[in-house]
C-alpha cells in the first residue's frame, strides 16, 4: 500500500510538471518552414515558462527564449500584480502577418490565447479570463506582449477593414490601442510619454455625485467635471495615479475606426473605456486621434473622455496639423 501511495505521488508530480508545458503550432498564415518552426518554439517556450512561474509562484525564467527586454519588462509589470497561466496545453492558431502601408512585412502576431488570471492579493479587479497577443519580429524574436480585445470584436473590425481596403492599417491601430490600454494597467509612464504628441489636446472628465435638495427630499445627482490639459499636465496627473493606486484595470471595447477624408494617415478611434482602481470606477467614451505618418512611432494628437450618455467627439471637431 505504501508503494502505491508513492507511485501515485510521483505520477502527480510528473503529470503536474507536464501540465505546465505548452505546445503551440501555427495552423496557417506562414510559408517559411524554418521561420515557422522557430516562432512555434518561441511561443511554446514563453507560455511554458509563464505556466511554470505561475505554478511555482516565482519570477519568469526567460532562459533559451529570444525575447526583447521591453517585452519581458511588459510581462513583468503585470506579473507584479497578477499572475496568469494558459487555459490549454495544446494551442493551434493562425499566424497574422503585420504589414506596413507599402505591403512590407513588419512582423507577425499570435492572438486568441486564453489565460486565467491569478491575483497575488486584492490588487486586481478584472475578468478571471483574458486573451493575450504575442508579437514577433520578421526574424522570429518576441517583441511585444499584450492583453487583447475579444476575438469577436477583433474579427468584426477586420471584416470592416477588408471591405474598406485598409485592413493592414486597422491591424496597426488595434495593436497600438491594445498597447495604450495596457500601459495604463502596467503604470507605464514611459510609454505614455512617447505615444502622445508634444502638442496633444487632452480632455479628461470625472463623474462626481452630490446631494441635491428638492421641495420634497434630498437626492443624489451626478455631475461631470471636464478639464482640458496639455501633455505635461496630463502626464503629471497620471504619475500621481500610478504612484498611489494599488491597482489599475482599464479595458477598451466597442471600437469604431474612421479614416480622415483628406489626411489618410490620420484616424479617429472611438471606444468605450471601463476604468477601475481601488478607489474609483467609471465608464465613458474615449476618442483618440492617431497620426500614422511614421508607422513605427505613431502619435496620439487628441484624447478625450465623455460619459456614455453624451455624443462622442469626431475628427471634424479638431483642427489637425
Amino acid at each position: 500500500m505504501k508503494r502505491l501511495y508513492i507511485c501515485i505521488f510521483l505520477m502527480a508530480i510528473i503529470f503536474g510538471a507536464r501540465a505546465q508545458e505548452v505546445s503551440f503550432r501555427f495552423s496557417d498564415g506562414i510559408d517559411d518552414s524554418a521561420l515557422k518552426t522557430k516562432m512555434e518554439h518561441q511561443v511554446s517556450a514563453l507560455l511554458s515558462a509563464i505556466n511554470r512561474a505561475a505554478a511555482d509562484k516565482a519570477d519568469i525564467n526567460y532562459s533559451g527564449i529570444d525575447i526583447d527586454p521591453l517585452a519581458s519588462q511588459s510581462i513583468g509589470m503585470t506579473w507584479r500584480v497578477v499572475r496568469f497561466n494558459t487555459e490549454d496545453e495544446d494551442i493551434v492558431d493562425h499566424c497574422i502577418r503585420q504589414k506596413t502601408s507599402s505591403g512590407k512585412i513588419r512582423g507577425f502576431q499570435v492572438r486568441n490565447i486564453s489565460v486565467i488570471m491569478n491575483p497575488i492579493d486584492g490588487a486586481y479587479d478584472g475578468p478571471q479570463t483574458r486573451e493575450i497577443t504575442i508579437d514577433l519580429s520578421p526574424t522570429g524574436k518576441i517583441e511585444d506582449f499584450n492583453f487583447a480585445m475579444g476575438t469577436t470584436e477583433y474579427a468584426g473590425l477586420m471584416r470592416k477593414g477588408d471591405e474598406l481596403g485598409d485592413l493592414d492599417r486597422r491591424m496597426q491601430i488595434i495593436h497600438w490601442c491594445e498597447q495604450f490600454q495596457n500601459a495604463y494597467n502596467k503604470c507605464d509612464i514611459g510609454f505614455m510619454e512617447n505615444i502622445f504628441s508634444d502638442d496633444a489636446i487632452i480632455i479628461t472628465g470625472k463623474i462626481k455625485t452630490q446631494r441635491v435638495k428638492s421641495d420634497l427630499a434630498m437626492s443624489n445627482a451626478s455631475k461631470v467635471e471636464y478639464v482640458q490639459q496639455n501633455k505635461a499636465q496630463y502626464l503629471n496627473g497620471l504619475r500621481r495615479i500610478f504612484r498611489n493606486a494599488k491597482y489599475i484595470n482599464v479595458k477598451f471595447s466597442d471600437y469604431k475606426i474612421v479614416r480622415h477624408g483628406s489626411k489618410p494617415n490620420y484616424y479617429g478611434v472611438t471606444l468605450q473605456q471601463d476604468w477601475a482602481t481601488n478607489t474609483y470606477k467609471d465608464q465613458g467614451i474615449v476618442f483618440l486621434v492617431w497620426d500614422f505618418s511614421n508607422e513605427d512611432t505613431p502619435k496620439i494628437h487628441v484624447r478625450t473622455w465623455q460619459p456614455l450618455t453624451e455624443q462622442a467627439f469626431a475628427l471634424s471637431d479638431f483642427k489637425l496639423p
